[in-house]
């Protein structure tokens, strides 16, 4: 059986647009411009995996397919930006870290689970 290398991302655009916008900030943070050419590979990899994102994800097509290889990127892109959403806010934002986690394994998130995982985060539910 060979191993699946692509990914199906189901969401709605405001689901795409904090993902896309975690992408783009990690990639900008973790591999600034004129750094070495490993590093410039990755920057413009997940640059254009969030561009790829951002056309796929519309209000008439909630699904893109993406490569599976930059999967750990995106898990630390997620991470970097929810690290960053909880300092500033000073509130952890467990619930809505998970869903775009399982985002990335093929599961529907939508505004409205968004919605319900910051309420879970902002009241303190584990």
């Amino acid at each position: 059986m060979a191993a699946r290398k692509k990914i199906r991302l189901y969401c709605d655009p405001e689901v795409r647009d904090i993902l896309c916008t975690a992408i783009r900030e990690y990639a900008h943070t973790a591999y600034p411009a004129g750094g070495s050419e490993c590093a410039q590979v990755a920057r413009y990899t997940l640059l254009e995996l969030a561009a790829e994102i951002d056309a796929g994800i519309t209000g008439h097509s909630e699904t893109v397919q993406i490569s599976k290889r930059p999967r750990a990127m995106v898990k630390a892109a997620i991470e970097y930006y929810f690290n960053r959403m909880d300092e500033a806010r000073g509130v952890a934002s467990t619930h809505q870290r998970s869903l775009f986690l399982e985002l990335l394994a093929g599961r529907t998130v939508t505004s409205s689970d968004l919605q319900a995982a910051a309420a879970a985060d902002n009241a303190g539910i584990t």
